[in-house]
């Protein structure tokens, strides 16, 4: 059956009139714009929601509300059903729809907020809300750590061999592959390895560190992989989570690799080439995504040729080795070092600031520093608390380096007669050649993955010379 018209326009006003006393139960927070975008009209709940002072009518809505969804819903003539609108620090729910003439031109439009009194709607914008406050702390704290620490600008020095090393460092950060910085104990490898991390694409990611040397031989193979839960008699019900997981999607900072047991390193060598490993007590593979970055105080390649280091696996870490230079290689930031050391254990301390003498600081200048910048630190420390005037001077620090011998200094490239006998005696020329020779070849094999046909090209000689000159070098 049919309605006629007149059934039709009646059925029509009681649905418009129930919706009307529906819509203002429901959708209190209600503003209309015109083809201009100017407010034409805005309820009273709205506009004490949005803490107006001011009367809206006739002003552009992107001053009230600037990322009001009415004017693209206009432009496009789609209708917007529930969208979420930060407005006041938090998240609403809007919906937007295009206003028509009878002749179907588009004249307006009419928005509205989902009332917080709709139950079903209340318990879900607090719990949005509040995820996006939790997410906003995270990230503010994350950014907090990131800007306070481990840049590489915050490392100090100007000489020519720390800005080589940091030039190194940066371009490094570039590419995801390992790298390995060697250097003697102190040079600071933990922090050169912290700003890689922190200038690589992998930042957003964690940054975890284990130092293999001081790690029981027995414990080892749980700090890498971890164990599975109630792998064995007394093992935790909940299991371990081992670094490899800890790091996953960031950096894994291998400390003093060159300790690692062999056995171990067949194990390391296959998690780095197949990306997955076991949990102790599992046969479940998991799968890992992690940069390495390895560092020692050892000459690996001596390690490689009395068999206590896999070459593999050296090769496989050193896709691009760093070396950084000892603190008597780099004199020129002694004093640079001692004021950012002085003034941050004066605060540690709370203590007056103290100053270096210029004798002072000759005299530290020209120690051979075996423990480096670590042991520069722990003299300086120790002189804070054992002065007790304002300026440390060159009697001061005497008593406390009387187990650093001074090295001789150079002026430009000549020594004077004085200092020639406390000079190692210079190599043969033919042996320095070797050993250019030798670290070239190294550093290609490391560059090429062991591969000896591109290591080859890149050092410009035939496959064959490369093959009798690995064997001679026993490399």
């Amino acid at each position: 059956m049919l309605w006629d018209k007149k059934d039709q326009q009646k059925i029509k006003r009681q649905a418009l009139a129930q919706f009307t006393e529906s819509f203002d139960l429901f959708y209190e927070h209600s503003i209309a714009i015109d083809a201009q975008s100017r407010v034409t009209w805005i309820s009273e709940a709205y506009y004490h929601f949005l803490e107006l002072q001011d009367s809206p009518i006739g002003h552009d809505i992107k001053h009230i509300i600037p990322n009001s969804f009415l004017p693209a819903v206009m432009k496009s003539g789609e209708p917007l059903f529930l969208d979420l609108l930060l407005r006041k620090n938090q998240w609403i729910v809007v919906s937007a729809f295009p206003l028509q003439d009878d002749e179907g031109e588009i004249v307006g439009g009419f928005g509205f907020v989902a009332s917080e009194s709709v139950s079903q709607i209340k318990p879900l914008l607090a719990k949005y809300n509040n995820l996006q406050h939790q997410l906003q702390d995270v990230r503010n704290t994350l950014e907090k750590e990131r800007s306070s620490r481990y840049h590489l600008s915050q490392i100090v020095g100007r000489s020519s061999a720390l800005q080589a090393v940091k030039k190194k460092v940066r371009q490094a950060a570039r590419f995801d592959i390992s790298v390995l910085l060697t250097g003697e104990t102190g040079t600071g490898k933990e922090l050169f390895a912290r700003a890689l991390h922190d200038l690589s694409a992998r930042c957003v990611g964690p940054f975890v560190g284990v130092n293999v040397a001081s790690i029981p031989e027995s414990l080892i193979e749980a700090e890498f992989f971890g164990v599975a839960p109630g792998a064995f008699t007394g093992a935790s019900k909940e299991g371990r989570v081992g670094k490899f997981e800890l790091a996953n999607g960031g950096t894994l900072f291998l400390d003093e690799i060159g300790d690692m047991p062999i056995d171990l390193q067949a194990k390391l060598l296959r998690v780095l080439q197949e990306r997955e490993f076991e949990a102790i007590g599992s046969n479940t593979l998991k799968k890992t995504d992690v940069r390495i970055i390895a560092a020692t105080s050892r000459n690996l390649l001596e390690r490689v040729e009395s068999g206590h280091f896999r070459a593999d696996l050296y090769y496989r870490l050193s896709s691009l080795p760093i070396h950084l230079p000892p603190l008597r290689e780099r004199p020129s930031d002694i004093e640079a070092l001692c004021e950012k050391f002085v003034d941050e254990i004066s605060a540690q301390l709370e203590i007056p600031a103290k100053e270096l003498t210029p004798d002072a600081l000759q005299k530290l200048r020209v120690q051979a520093w075996p423990g480096n910048v670590r042991e520069l630190r722990n003299v300086l420390e120790r002189a804070c608390v054992l002065s007790e005037d304002a300026e440390i001077n060159a009697s001061c620090l005497q008593p406390l380096l009387s187990q650093s011998k001074p090295v001789p200094q150079a002026a430009n490239t000549a020594f004077s007669p004085s200092q020639l006998h406390v000079m190692a005696k210079p190599k043969e020329l033919a042996e320095v050649v070797l050993e250019a020779e030798r670290a070239a070849i190294v550093t290609a094999l490391a560059y090429t993955r062991n591969n000896k046909t591109d290591a080859a090209k890149i050092l410009r000689i035939s496959r064959a010379s490369l093959y009798q000159k690995i064997n001679k070098m026993a490399i």
